[in-house]
């Protein structure tokens, strides 16, 4: 006798998968831009674009591109300080942001970015209009304590005014914008990074102007200083980030050896995430890792890989940026494996559904995913059933579901569905999809073998009579 349903398992699949909204990142630079040319950088975003240099097609059968040296990525991060975008005081000019939105559409990336106030030694400062006429306070480097440099009054009436006016102004522009990936709140300390003395009501305030200029737009809060705390009180959706990512250098000293010197992991990332009480954010906000030194440099100085992966995974990190430098060959195969693994990764392990359906009868359907990632996806996409029959095809969205609850672990739906009326007697060919809302298009893949070139997964055919 035949079985009531059909069961399928789809195969899993290792491959690549050039989903949005995780993974590596290039830094000041798009796909296939030509890499940093040391283990340096610019922390000037770009005010030029050229064309992509030779790119090399990858062997996953994807359509996505990649310059050799570097690692597959779907989204690009640059930032640019407010003396470029603000020359005079009202006169905005935020062109490099909309170019920028422009090549990241044309190379299969989305844009995180952030606006800075002011940077370090020998970078620009506030805009001239600025400093010529409001306060500002002499900051002192470690190393540099000879050097005259000054940045903002922080506190001031000033500096919190203007500074919220243009980030008020970069969100009438940019909130929203289908092609912005998130964008970093940075306001306290060289670049926003926090290295400033600035009191618990101007934090405050100031988390309140990013909130309201970027109500849409998915925030990241910048992990030093207090305003990660401050900002995720506020933004119940926000996310977090912090630099210096992989960090185990320790130069030592003549009573402290290197091997126990200060550094970033082992003295600062486990004590300031836990006294700022934000351990759990990482369930309704995204995770974003800066390196400090590149991953060429953990190579030479023979850093611990598997450490270094190790906490990453413990704070469900979903976005890499390791700088736009040349990794190590010798690595490129466990850097792409740990950056396969960050963020979501759904596997389809099993659909259930009836073999034979009445012309426009009622079918019961239950499937099984597993998020084999570390973290979930933060934005909202339908998870759909595609029914095609001949040249028609039915989408049929479960808008009850929200993809941004499917934590590490399993995902179990089952449901009565409701034929689409438009099905004829005859079989049909089920397929599962994440799809956009509004154009109804698969936009994320899951990790198995029977996809189609348009994302849908294909599930098996059943019979409608």
């Amino acid at each position: 006798m035949a079985e009531k349903f059909v069961r399928v398992r789809p195969a899993y699949s290792d491959a690549y998968l050039a989903n949005p909204h995780k993974g590596c990142c290039t830094f000041q630079h798009f796909n296939g831009d030509e890499l940093y040319p040391r283990m340096e950088y610019s922390e000037c975003g770009p005010e030029q674009f050229p064309s992509p240099i030779t790119l090399k097609q990858l062997t996953s059968g994807q359509e996505d591109l990649v310059t050799n040296g570097y690692l597959p990525t779907t989204v690009a991060y640059c930032r640019w300080f407010w003396e470029l975008m603000e020359p005079e005081k009202g006169r905005y000019d935020f062109s490099v942001i909309e170019k920028s939105l422009q090549v990241c559409k044309e190379r299969g990336q989305k844009l995180a970015f952030r606006a800075m106030a002011f940077g370090g030694f020998l970078q620009p400062m506030v805009p001239k209009w600025y400093r010529d006429k409001y306060p500002m306070v002499q900051y002192h480097f470690t190393g540099w304590e000879h050097v005259e440099h000054f940045m903002p009054e922080p506190n001031s009436p000033e500096y919190f005014e203007h500074w919220s006016e243009f980030i008020r102004e970069l969100g009438r522009r940019f909130d929203g914008h289908p092609q912005v990936e998130n964008y970093t709140c940075a306001f306290m300390g060289p670049w926003g990074e926090g290295d400033a003395d600035m009191t618990d009501e101007q934090i405050a305030r100031f988390a309140d102007v990013f909130c309201e200029a970027f109500p849409t737009t998915i925030k990241l809060w910048e992990f030093s200083g207090k305003q990660m705390r401050a900002g995720l009180q506020k933004d119940r959706r926000g996310g977090w980030r912090w630099n210096a990512f992989g960090d185990l250098d320790a130069p030592g000293s003549d009573s402290v050896t290197k091997d126990v010197s200060w550094n970033h992991h082992y003295d600062a990332y486990p004590q300031h995430l836990l006294a700022s009480g934000v351990t759990e954010a990482w369930k309704t906000g995204p995770v974003f890792f800066e390196v400090g030194p590149s991953p060429m440099w953990w190579h030479k100085q023979k850093f611990d890989l598997d450490f270094i992966f190790e906490q990453a995974y413990k704070y469900h990190l979903t976005y890499f940026m390791p700088k736009y430098c040349r990794l190590p060959e010798a690595w490129m195969d466990r850097l792409q494996t740990f950056c396969d693994k960050i963020g979501y990764r759904y596997v389809f392990r099993q659909a259930k559904f009836e073999a034979k359906v009445k012309l426009n009868g009622q079918s019961a359907f239950d499937c099984w995913i597993e998020n084999t990632g570390i973290a979930p996806l933060y934005r909202r996409y339908d998870f759909a059933l595609r029914f095609r029959q001949d040249d028609n095809s039915f989408i049929v969205p479960f808008k009850d579901v929200d993809v941004r609850t499917w934590l590490p672990g399993d995902v179990c739906l089952e449901r009565s569905l409701t034929m689409p009326s438009g099905l004829r007697p005859g079989l049909v060919e089920l397929s599962a999809g994440l799809i956009d809302a509004q154009s109804q298009q698969a936009k994320v893949s899951f990790a198995n073998k029977t996809e189609y070139s348009d994302r849908w997964l294909h599930l098996g055919k059943f019979e409608v009579v």
